[in-house]
């Protein structure tokens, strides 16, 4: 695979933005040339529609209004996503997954073929160092996170590995999260906290469940990848350490700039047990960490 091309800040046209269902939605961007090339992991900040020398855009049916919606005045500052496609799509597109939970992914929800939309990327560091274990890759994706493990499954998939994800959801209702997954015939297996699919609990209670099951050597058979809400990580990263299985933690965090000039997501860490922490930022040193490294 090519090594990751410099960020470019660049104008990228709709090209589609489907709804999946339950407030998911998949945007393809046409973004040229100049962000050819990407790794599993590696995010990209967004503009919405309507931001400044945007055209503003017009009342969609099925999206929830708002008042960003209502004003047609966007966000002042651009979101973080993580690149969905996978690795080896036609150069130039950018595609994202994304679920509506406020003002700013409405609006995104909202954008429509032909419009075009500020997009910085790619950025951060991805799952690179990850990728030449011949361990299996076992993926922890809590809601949203999974956009950030899809990637890292098919291309793991392409290559001859058996990528298996564990997914945890509210419900039944959020399944839209783990669909496209699913349907590249990646092995899935679900828990929702109201028991109404897969399994009863939370995603790390179901990483517990299987690696309690698969047995003694599990650090010697998997990799743990993991991307979610904070305390299902930091529940993920105590599971991973108990069963002595290493893991990798793409974080997640509010970001003003995305190329570390804001410093506004910083996350303790350490080099070694009990050592001095050191504050990293997630856009740059990340947002891929060794879980072990993390300070919680």
């Amino acid at each position: 695979m090519s090594s990751p091309s410099r960020p470019a800040d660049i104008r990228a046209r709709i090209e589609s933005n489907e709804s999946l269902g339950s407030s998911h939605f998949l945007l393809t961007l046409s973004a040229g040339e100049s962000l050819a090339h990407w790794e599993p992991g590696q995010f990209a900040m967004l503009g919405m529609p309507g931001w400044p020398g945007t055209p503003g855009i017009p009342g969609t049916p099925g999206i929830p209004r708002t008042p960003a919606l209502e004003t047609r005045a966007a966000p002042l500052l651009r979101r973080p996503f993580s690149i969905f496609n996978i690795p080896g799509s036609p150069p130039g597109s950018l595609q994202f997954f994304f679920k509506i939970i406020g003002g700013g992914t409405s609006l995104l929800a909202a954008g429509r073929p032909g419009q075009s939309i500020p997009c910085l990327a790619p950025l951060g560091n991805g799952f690179s160092r990850e990728r030449a274990t011949p361990r299996r890759l076992l993926l922890v994706a809590g809601g949203i996170g999974s956009a950030s493990l899809h990637p890292l499954a098919l291309h793991d998939q392409r290559s001859g590995g058996r990528p298996l994800m564990l997914y945890g959801c509210r419900s039944s209702s959020e399944l839209a999260g783990i669909k496209p997954t699913m349907d590249a015939g990646v092995e899935c297996h679900v828990a929702t906290d109201d028991g109404s699919a897969g399994r009863r609990g939370f995603a790390s209670e179901l990483l517990d469940h299987f690696l309690t099951r698969d047995g003694p050597g599990a650090q010697s058979r998997w990799l743990i990848c993991a991307c979610g809400p904070t305390p299902m990580m930091r529940a993920t990263a105590e599971v991973a350490a108990r069963h002595k299985v290493e893991c990798h933690l793409s974080l997640e965090s509010p970001m003003a700039c995305g190329f570390g000039v804001c410093v506004g997501c910083v996350t303790g860490t350490r080099d070694e047990a009990g050592g001095p922490v050191h504050y990293r930022r997630i856009c740059i040193e990340g947002p891929v960490f060794e879980a072990s490294q993390v300070v919680w």
